[in-house]
């Protein structure tokens, strides 16, 4: 839906990492452009050279929906040479601008000459909400596909949104048994950063060395993906991070509201104690998990802080200096391709599924395993001080 903190859409920082089913064309005013919805390194080097040179993707945000620049422009601001590039990849104005634009970029009058008012006043839109006049925004901001109506539904076809871009599916590679690619980037103390990195994560992200090295200490994590300032949020892709990766790995999703909470993200919250009434509660209640170290987690409760990014050391606030080998060049915590800990429990997860594995899929057996404990968490108590501020992201200010 219509972004309101440019230069990004609303990017969902939980999904599915698997490749979803096609939709028919049916479904939408105009035919799917099906190579938009192909990983990166699964398209041909002549496109892989066109979407980086001319149309400005990398390959992060090709991956992730929403998140290139380009994206946020209506076919009328492109240049010529980005029309030409959009067309020779296999775009025409009107599949550029429903299924990459979703006419974002267009006034509510122009919505309305265009045919496609009335679709967006079905997803609870109006022109006060549309030029930024309320602090609020329509409900199904906060709305997953799957929990949206079939009205709901057929009004988000119409404009080009199915689940996988109205989720905001992560295309990328991911192997390991985290729901999105560790950052391994992060966890490298602040003295053995390069002196790019040190300068993009201090100018652009307000770290210091103690808050880089005492994950969670930083202001910056407090924020969801969409909720950084622009320059943050270019850092942070500077860095390598992406909504997904950021939201998971860094915010664990603590600026959620629980009501965006569902499926395996829901089952994990729920298996460490947390209801409705603590989560809006700020911290008057706790449930037990907070206060245990990792350790002292059930098979169960692992599985469901895996689920949110937390690992040993960053369960157990671990400074990242005490479990990084100098001398080897890396950190001494579970890895990314690390084998599935014999202590974590993802059958949990059987019934919803576990991000791309299907419900009945999902347990020991799909993992190498290991004997070794997997890390830690930070507790999930903060300030849920949240507002959406674009479609399914649920940020923090």
């Amino acid at each position: 839906m219509k972004s309101l903190t440019p230069p990004f859409k609303a990017a969902i920082a939980i999904l599915a990492s698997a490749i979803p089913a096609a939709v028919t064309a049916t479904s939408f005013p105009y035919a799917e452009p099906a190579f938009r919805y192909r990983p990166f390194h699964k398209l041909d080097t002549t496109s892989q050279n066109i979407a980086q040179e001319k149309l400005g993707y990398l390959e992060v945000t090709w991956n992730n929906h929403g998140l290139a620049p380009i994206e946020k422009k209506g076919w009328p601001a492109l240049t010529s040479n980005e029309r030409d590039a959009a067309v020779t990849l296999g775009f025409t104005q009107a599949t550029w601008d429903c299924f990459i634009n979703h006419y974002e970029q267009y006034s509510w009058e122009e919505l309305e000459e265009k045919g496609v008012q009335e679709h967006y006043i079905k997803l609870g839109w109006t022109e006060a909400h549309w030029n930024h006049e309320l602090e609020s925004v329509p409900y199904t901001e906060g709305r997953w596909w799957d929990q949206l109506t079939d009205n709901e539904k057929q009004a988000a076809n119409k404009i080009c949104y199915f689940e996988p871009n109205w989720d905001k599916l992560d295309m990328n590679s991911n192997p390991s048994f985290f729901p999105h690619p560790m950052p391994n980037f992060r966890y490298v103390p602040w003295d053995e950063l390069s002196s790019v990195s040190r300068n993009i994560a201090g100018g652009m992200l307000n770290y210091t060395q103690s808050s880089w090295d005492n994950h969670g200490d930083a202001i910056v994590e407090k924020n969801t993906f969409l909720n950084l300032k622009p320059e943050q949020r270019e850092g942070a892709i500077e860095l390598g991070f992406y909504t997904h990766t950021w939201d998971c790995f860094m915010n664990h999703y603590l600026s959620y509201f629980w009501s965006s909470f569902h499926e395996d993200l829901k089952v994990a919250i729920v298996t460490l104690g947390w209801d409705e009434d603590m989560w809006a509660n700020d911290g008057d209640m706790i449930p037990a998990s907070e206060g245990k170290i990792w350790d002292d987690l059930s098979p169960e409760e692992k599985a469901a802080a895996t689920r949110l990014c937390y690992f040993k050391e960053i369960w157990d606030s671990e400074p990242i200096t005490q479990w990084y080998d100098y001398n080897a060049g890396k950190n001494t915590a579970v890895t990314a391709d690390g084998p599935l800990p014999k202590d974590i429990n993802l059958e949990i997860f059987q019934e919803t599924g576990y991000v791309g594995k299907a419900p009945g899929s999902v347990g020991a057996e799909v993992y190498t395993v290991a004997g070794l404990s997997a890390g830690t968490s930070h507790k999930l108590t903060s300030s849920l001080v949240v507002v959406i501020l674009s479609m399914g992201a649920f940020l923090v200010f």
